[in-house]
């Protein structure tokens, strides 16, 4: 469906990916994946075609069309559902010639085609999308200026899986989700009838969701089979075998250099010498293999001393405009304690761990720290308050002024904010390198207790590691909110319900939230079903019974068609010549062809079941 062959694009003349190639082919679900910066929104550019290589070429089939999440924050008048059913630009072109008066032969053409891409049920669609990314029904028809930024997101997230598109792009779809939406996200990625290429941070959102691993790596793509994980294993043991080529080929160069060094100035060996060293020139040297590459030496210390109760929370209560998000809420924080927050988006979890810092005061009840208490904060509005003209060392030399130079920079070394990092301006870094600069000074500290609000929304896959593993060997207190399942199981030892004006222990794990989440949601569903707000002037006409008639005999005809290539693919596919005399990728091509085709008979018959039950109407 796509190839990219031999591409190489150059940024400020260097290149940024050299002599690529990749291919997607139907069905597939491909996880995008390489460190900050390696090139990977810079791939999906080049693959719309919004940039151009500056050799090879990126092609897609004739009549293939693609779908991407627009990362700009849209400004826009139209309502929710109206924006989001935007995104399929065929129904609109069609909706908008079923809106002339003049039923032509262009006009019955275009109902049948309305029919055929689920025109009647595109709205129901809208609302289910909306509704699965956390949208309430009372806000499908507010204007998409009527939200917030990372709502919008959401909004062109919707928007873009509305398209009806064969290949599907999606870069950090999960950023601005919460975890109620992102498990939505996985199981409607599962059932979507194209191909998928995603960039994600997030291991087990990339576990669930692809079956196939493209690491940009050194400038260049290599493809491995499975998920993340799979693709860890084999990277693991590729490098591994790297590392042992080149031990071989470094014990035969000191071998021959050692050679070369004894006998060169001997007449008798001379010979022998001199080929040696054109062997040594001739001869490809392999690259030591990194197996650790990517890795960041974390560590967040903690005091040697620490108060047994860190602090406690006296029958507090808090609310905005009225509406009270928690109220007489009683805990007692030990020190050690590792929690985890978890609960639907808005239901006050941020606004919890900002009570503990002090940074807003209760409207009712105590908060008692302990005596001297050092506590650390991590939340992504603190990104914004860092001083953008000052590099990480003087953002550090700030807080710690008696330290040598060389200290500090060893310390930001283990952040990956060394070499070139340390003498920017954090004004020109990009997120991941403002939230390693904002953890590097607060691991500083050494604190006694952690408050972690979603440490993880601009780290890589390598720093989420670092970070995990730096919070496991931690043995202070921890409080997260974070949406990173990884992090979350390898860091918290409790996890807090906050929900419902309640902070309370729930007794379970991340399956026991998850099925929390899944019996929330069918009770809100059963109470009150989407209601859809009506459609607006370009809905098609109603056929008469002729017409229908007519469409329900076209479709018969098509079924049966359709159920004949299908038997005649199983047929072909069921027969072991096809395996011993056919190519690999004719038997992929014929795989792809009855999946499409199976999908194409159930469609067909939902659309005639749908005339069906016209008629009897």
């Amino acid at each position: 469906m796509l190839t990219i062959q031999s591409l190489t694009y150059l940024q400020n003349g260097v290149p940024l990916l050299e002599n690529c190639y990749l291919q997607i082919f139907a069905n597939q679900r491909i996880g995008l994946v390489g460190r900050n910066g390696c090139g990977k929104s810079t791939l999906f550019k080049l693959i719309r075609g919004v940039i151009k290589p500056d050799n090879g070429e990126v092609s897609m089939q004739s009549g293939k069309t693609i779908a991407f999440v627009e990362q700009e924050i849209i400004n826009s008048e139209l309502p929710a559902i109206e924006f989001v059913l935007d995104g399929d630009v065929e129904l609109r072109q069609v909706e908008s010639i079923l809106s002339r008066a003049q039923h032509d032969t262009a006009w019955f053409e275009a109902q049948q085609r309305y029919e055929a891409i689920g025109g009647y049920t595109a709205r129901s669609r809208a609302a289910q999308l909306l509704n699965g990314l956390g949208f309430e029904n009372s806000a499908l028809e507010r204007t998409v200026n009527h939200f917030s930024g990372g709502w919008r997101m959401r909004l062109n997230l919707a928007r873009a899986l509305m398209h009806r598109a064969d290949l599907l792009l999606l870069d950090e779809p999960t950023n601005h989700l919460d975890l109620e939406a992102i498990l939505w996200l996985e199981q409607y990625l599962l059932r979507y009838p194209g191909s998928l290429m995603v960039v994600s941070h997030d291991r087990e959102f990339l576990n669930t969701c692809v079956n196939r691993i493209a690491s940009i790596h050194n400038r260049s793509i290599e493809t491995y089979s499975g998920n993340y994980d799979d693709f860890e294993r084999a990277r693991a043991e590729h490098l591994a075998q790297q590392n042992q080529a080149w031990q071989l080929q470094q014990k035969q160069i000191a071998h021959m250099e050692d050679f070369v060094r004894r006998f060169r100035a001997k007449a008798t060996k001379a010979k022998q010498a001199q080929s040696r060293i054109k062997a040594l020139e001739r001869l490809v040297r392999l690259a030591p293999a990194h197996v650790q590459d990517g890795h960041f030496d974390l560590e967040i210390e903690a005091p040697e001393r620490s108060p047994d109760v860190l602090l406690r929370i006296k029958n507090i209560s808090f609310g905005y405009s009225n509406v009270m998000l928690f109220q007489q809420v009683h805990l007692t924080l030990q020190a050690g304690s590792r929690i985890a927050l978890m609960g639907p988006n808005g239901a006050g979890k941020s606004t919890f761990i900002k009570l503990l810092t002090g940074e807003i005061k209760p409207l009712s009840g105590t908060l008692e720290h302990a005596e001297n208490i050092q506590i650390g904060y991590f939340a992504q509005h603190q990104l914004e308050n860092l001083d953008g003209s000052k590099t990480p060392l003087q953002h550090l030399q700030k807080i710690a002024p008696l330290r040598t130079e060389l200290e500090l920079r060893t310390f930001l070394g283990r952040f990956g904010l060394g070499g070139d990092s340390e003498n920017r301006p954090a004004g020109s870094f990009s997120g991941g390198e403002k939230s390693r600069l904002a953890l590097a000074m607060l691991a500083w500290q050494k604190p006694h207790l952690l408050l972690l609000d979603e440490p993880t929304n601009h780290l890589d896959l390598d720093m989420r590691d670092a970070l995990t593993l730096a919070l496991e060997n931690y043995t202070g207190a921890v409080i997260l909110v974070s949406h990173d399942r990884s992090l979350v199981r390898a860091v918290a030892d409790e996890l807090w319900l906050v929900a419902d004006g309640k902070i309370q222990l729930l007794d379970g794990d991340l399956e026991k939230y998850k099925n929390w989440l899944e019996t929330r949601r069918a009770a809100e569903e059963t109470k009150t079903k989407p209601a859809l707000p009506p459609k607006q002037s370009q809905t098609a006409a109603k056929p008469n019974k002729k017409s229908l008639l007519s469409k329900q005999s076209k479709l018969e005809a098509a079924l049966a068609s359709a159920q004949q290539e299908l038997s005649e693919i199983n047929r072909r596919l069921a027969d072991p010549a096809t395996y011993a005399n056919c190519p690999r990728e004719e038997i992929d091509r014929l795989n792809a062809v009855y999946s499409a085709l199976e999908k194409k008979i159930a469609d067909l018959e939902e659309s005639w079941l749908e005339l069906e039950s016209a008629l009897e109407e």
